[in-house]
């Protein structure tokens, strides 16, 4: 009886992320094209302010709420009010963003006028603040959300826990889009707010019944998952002064820039290279390329035992860029056929890149969880945050230069090839039994520097 619930506890945990999966696939694909090309907002404003979410994990925020849920409990609860308060800015935010969006009126702003456009914008500035909210929430519930996992789930079964939760985060971002662009078919402002307010709710929802009760009260952390309690500024420089440990950094930062800097424009490159409307892209990219994503995420996460991470990496990465070679020339010929081949294999290597990735981070922690999980999440966002925008900037600047929009998102998904290629020269160099020895000795230094004052 005792290992049916902790099986259900652990089906229950790693529903968690289907909420986000709503929330991240509406302001990513669908609010993310509406302000690009309804709201003729510029491409580096419209990724810029949906990159400001990665901004906090950026100032260090994600490293603060993880040393903080390894040293601080609420009630005896050491991740699960993290969790929760993180969940509760997140809805609250993204209820509020589409409104907030037709409030910007920089839309269709001369390049020339843009800067002062944007410095009196008071809703520009309203909408910068909602993001910087969301985008606090999320850093620390996710912190707290891989730290718990890292915490009560076994070595050998993270990978299918890791597995199942992003399998089941793009599942909903690819059932939720689709029924939105149902929704969406009469489009209107009131319409699309109408389904952030609903969105939000169902993500409170998702989020409650997955984290309340997982966590025991006052547990006591398992073999090999011990705690150490150190202070914010001697984690910051215990993970400065570790070479193995900003490799790994390096890595993922590399790693989740390639994985990640696609996302915020499949929408828009279908809307200005092929012409389709918001139903049309939303019922595309996100079950075509997000459904084979989803299952490959799934496939990975239940093998990665038997193969490793860096062989289920070094796959996502090669089936990557081929899939986004085949985009490029599937764009410059406009050939929608060949654009769902290029869609789906993308979606083999996104699938078993993300999974292997995630769950390589949340074993390599040596024992502090929070710590470590939230320098890799640090990495993780800034690789986000200069993908977003970055992605924002170069298709501006090479369109502007060009006059060509395929030429500018070929630009983008070559950047990714280089970035996928990249992570497979890394990957070979990743030693967890060096980072851990590494992690171990840094740690004696700390502490018999404590006893000695």
């Amino acid at each position: 009886m005792n290992k049916i619930v902790k099986t259900l506890n652990l089906i229950r945990l790693s529903m968690f992320q289907m909420g986000f999966g709503l929330m991240l696939g509406f302001v990513q694909d669908i609010l993310n094209r509406v302000m690009i090309k309804e709201l003729l907002l510029p491409a580096t404003i419209a990724l810029g302010l949906i990159s400001l979410k990665e901004l906090m994990a950026i100032f260090g925020v994600k490293v603060w709420a993880g040393n903080l849920s390894d040293r601080k409990s609420f009630f005896g609860y050491r991740r699960t009010p993290y969790v929760l308060i993180g969940l509760v800015c997140c809805v609250i935010s993204f209820m509020l963003s589409p409104a907030a969006a037709y409030e910007v009126k920089v839309g269709g702003t001369a390049f020339s006028q843009m800067l002062p456009a944007m410095l009196t914008d008071i809703g520009l500035w309203k909408l910068c603040i909602i993001f910087l909210m969301f985008g606090f929430g999320l850093q620390v519930a996710t912190t707290a959300y891989y730290a718990l996992i890292a915490d009560i789930v076994p070595e050998e079964h993270i990978g299918k826990i890791t597995g199942a939760s992003w399998t089941l985060m793009v599942l909903t971002a690819i059932i939720s889009n689709w029924n939105i662009g149902n929704y969406l078919k009469v489009f209107s402002p009131e319409r699309l707010t109408q389904v952030a307010e609903i969105g939000g709710l169902i993500t409170l929802c998702f989020g409650l019944f997955a984290v309340i009760g997982i966590e025991r009260r006052n547990a006591e952390s398992g073999p090999g998952k011990e705690k150490h309690s150190i202070t914010f500024a001697q984690s910051v420089r215990l993970l400065s002064s570790s070479p193995k440990t900003l490799q790994f950094a390096l890595y993922i930062f590399i790693s989740i820039f390639a994985l990640f800097a696609n996302e915020v424009v499949m929408d828009p490159f279908g809307a200005e290279v092929f012409g389709m409307p918001v139903s049309v892209t939303t019922k595309l990219f996100k079950p075509t390329m997000g459904g084979t994503q989803l299952v490959f995420m799934l496939l990975t996460g239940f093998l990665l035992s038997r193969i490793g991470y860096k062989k289920g990496a070094f796959f996502g990465n090669t089936f990557s860029s081929i899939g986004f070679a085949i985009i490029i020339a599937a764009g410059f010929s406009h050939d929608m056929n060949l654009l769902r081949i290029g869609l789906v294999v993308t979606g083999m290597g996104l699938g078993a890149s993300s999974v292997s990735n995630i769950s390589m981070m949340m074993n390599m922690t040596a024992g502090r969880s929070g710590i470590y999980i939230g320098l890799w999440g640090t990495a993780q966002s800034l690789a986000i945050f200069i993908g977003h925008s970055g992605a924002g900037i170069v298709r501006d600047v090479v369109y502007t230069l060009s006059g060509n929009h395929m030429l500018a998102y070929a630009f983008i998904f070559i950047i990714e090839i280089l970035a996928f290629t990249a992570s497979s020269l890394v990957l070979p160099h990743i030693s967890k039994e060096a980072f851990e020895a590494e992690s171990h000795a840094k740690m004696t230094e700390y502490t018999e520097a404590a006893k000695a004052r």
